[in-house]
């Protein structure tokens, strides 16, 4: 029988031998329970960092979950990261800059904590947390969605678009089944609902989401110049990222909008017919439009 104080508390490094890799989210959902801060468990890949930490959150409801996975791609790779992979890792590292607030174990690996990433000040500076009651201007809002590579539509439909329609705004994030409403009062959101976007139907109220954004802008207050940065046929790719980040470094707040996104982010493929079909999607009105949604 582990002494759950004992081990957690511990000065020195405590191994555990021969643990049934079936025990382990059992034995980290007690160490979570008993440490004084956030217990964390570093896999050796991510197939087994995934089943960790949906075993842990079935075993222990009420214990906080927060899954930091690693880049999806090599170093120097030609290819950025997935966009799924890239709003974990910022969804991930915005939830540990905040407080702890009772159990919480991170399931992460090695890989994942090897790879350098944004302080916390940055992170809590380009995310924002929307629940009903909080207030932030539709114009803050729509220009932070465009940041994180959301393209503005008439009705959504799909993972990655937004709508403002008067005193609604309809997202849906990526990798979420259902799309948001956001029910506005002035700048103040009064409801929170998830809906089907396939029929529009209501499907109840939802507590709020996070909103990771990309923006690279210069160190200070502000205000800044702006300048909206428009990738060419591969997307949102590193080199476009990057030169978005020397422009903040010469001064200007950058914005690269995701101008393909509604179809496929071309940025991880290497098949040009398919990066081509996607591009041919984005005709010049839908990209105008788009850019002036950043605006």
């Amino acid at each position: 029988m582990i002494d759950l104080p004992r081990f957690v508390e511990a000065a020195r490094p405590v191994t555990l031998a021969r643990c049934a890799g079936g025990y382990l989210p059992w034995l980290m959902a007690d160490v979570a329970r008993a440490a004084k801060g956030r217990a964390w468990f570093i896999a050796a890949d991510e197939a087994q960092a995934r089943s960790v930490a949906e075993a842990a959150a079935y075993f222990a409801p009420e214990i906080a979950i927060t899954m930091l996975p690693a880049w999806d791609c090599l170093p120097y790779d030609r290819a950025s990261p997935s966009l799924k992979a890239a709003a974990e890792r910022v969804a991930a590292l915005a939830a540990l800059a905040e407080p702890q607030r009772g159990a919480e174990l991170v399931v992460t690996t090695v890989n994942a904590i090897s790879q350098r990433c944004l302080p916390p000040a940055r992170i809590a500076s380009l995310s924002a947390r929307l629940k009903p009651g909080s207030r932030i201007d539709r114009n803050s809002l729509a220009l932070k969605l465009a940041a994180n590579g959301f393209v503005r539509v008439d009705t959504v439909v799909e993972p990655g678009e937004y709508a403002l329609r008067g005193g609604l705004v309809d997202v849906m994030p990526s990798g979420e089944e259902f799309a948001l409403r956001l029910d506005f009062f002035g700048d103040e959101i009064e409801s929170i609902r998830r809906f089907d976007p396939a029929t529009q139907r209501s499907l109840g109220p939802a507590d709020g989401f996070d909103l990771p954004a990309y923006v690279a802008r210069p160190q200070g207050d502000g205000p800044f110049p702006v300048v909206i940065v428009v990738s060419e046929i591969f997307g949102l790719h590193a080199y476009i990222q990057d030169l978005a980040r020397r422009l903040a470094r010469a001064g200007y707040a950058a914005i690269a909008p995701a101008f393909f996104l509604r179809v496929e982010d071309p940025a991880p493929l290497s098949d040009f017919d398919r990066i081509r079909a996607i591009v041919a999607e984005a005709k010049y009105e839908q990209v105008m439009g788009d850019i002036a949604a950043t605006l």
